[in-house]
């Protein structure tokens, strides 16, 4: 499990257990007190729970909005790989990649939308963009491992849209 990964789950389960504990004190707060509502008593509760309810969600935001991926760069050096979908196929303008360096993919489409899928070997998906046409889509990753990676479409684009499969070698 990466860093990023272990930092968000630890955050959501934080969130689980403070939603858990709100819940059964708002539950406790409601049992009982047979006879005259005290609306002041009610208003001021309800209003405490308002601020403790956005303080959780900021301090959820705020252990995790620092690991979100987007705007990442690939450096003053990128390897650049260039990607172009046309309907039923890939266009991948790639000399040689090196594992361990960051790799920035431009894609874009010239015909419909696409959905650019990287996989490993294991057929796992590794990072995804969507690709419209005439936009540039820019998407940083750094391979591990060497080998060969597999380029999926995964945006219906047609009839023959099983057929968008491409690939490409990474080296050590």
């Amino acid at each position: 499990m990466t860093q990023t990964a272990a930092v968000i789950t630890v955050a959501y389960l934080i969130a689980v257990v403070i939603g858990c504990v709100l819940s059964i004190a708002v539950w406790r707060s409601t049992r009982g007190g047979e006879g005259r509502l005290d609306t002041e008593l009610y208003s001021k509760r309800e209003g405490t729970w308002l601020v403790v309810v956005l303080l959780a969600l900021f301090a959820l935001l705020m252990a995790t909005i620092f690991y979100v991926p987007y705007g990442e760069s690939a450096g003053a050096n990128p390897q650049r790989v260039r990607v172009t979908g046309v309907q039923y196929a890939w266009a991948i303008d790639v000399t040689e990649l090196r594992a361990g360096i960051p790799v920035e993919f431009l894609a874009t489409a010239e015909d419909v939308s696409h959905g650019f899928g990287v996989y490993n070997e294991d057929d796992v998906l590794l990072f995804q963009v969507q690709v419209i046409p005439k936009e540039t889509q820019k998407v940083v990753y750094t391979f591990k491992k060497p080998g060969t990676y597999k380029v999926l479409c995964l945006e219906f684009c047609g009839a023959k849209h099983h057929e968008m499969v491409s690939s490409f070698e990474v080296r050590g």
